[in-house]
């Protein structure tokens, strides 16, 4: 099984203790419309964010990977991270090719943070 199918199970077995066994259409539709869904970009950036392992990645690095130089996918990581499944760590990394000297977030996946 996937990590993505694992996700998605979990969520599934959320959404059933959204409303009772018995009840109506309507209240489950009401139910369901209120669990936070995943985009495609979503799963994107978390099988990314997966994949990168224990070595974590920068937005930059992510914009890179995904050609991207918009903040779609740094929006979708932040909401990622606020909702506690990408990390960020104490590490830094600087990327002088991008022209600034800056240092930068690495983020990880949940399941790479060391406890």
């Amino acid at each position: 099984m996937s990590f993505m199918d694992a996700l998605n199970n979990v969520m599934a077995i959320q959404e059933r203790y959204l409303y009772r066994e018995k009840s109506r259409d309507t209240s489950i539709e009401a139910a369901r419309s209120v669990i936070p869904s995943m985009s495609e970009t979503h799963e994107k950036v978390l099988s990314y964010a997966f994949d990168c392992g224990y070595g974590g990645f920068t937005d930059i690095e992510m914009a890179n990977h995904f050609n991207c130089l918009t903040s779609h996918y740094r929006s979708r990581r932040a909401q990622l991270t606020e909702a506690g499944y990408i990390v960020a760590t104490e590490a830094r990394r600087r990327h002088p090719e991008r022209g600034n000297n800056r240092d930068h977030i690495v983020w990880k996946h949940k399941d790479f943070i060391n406890d």
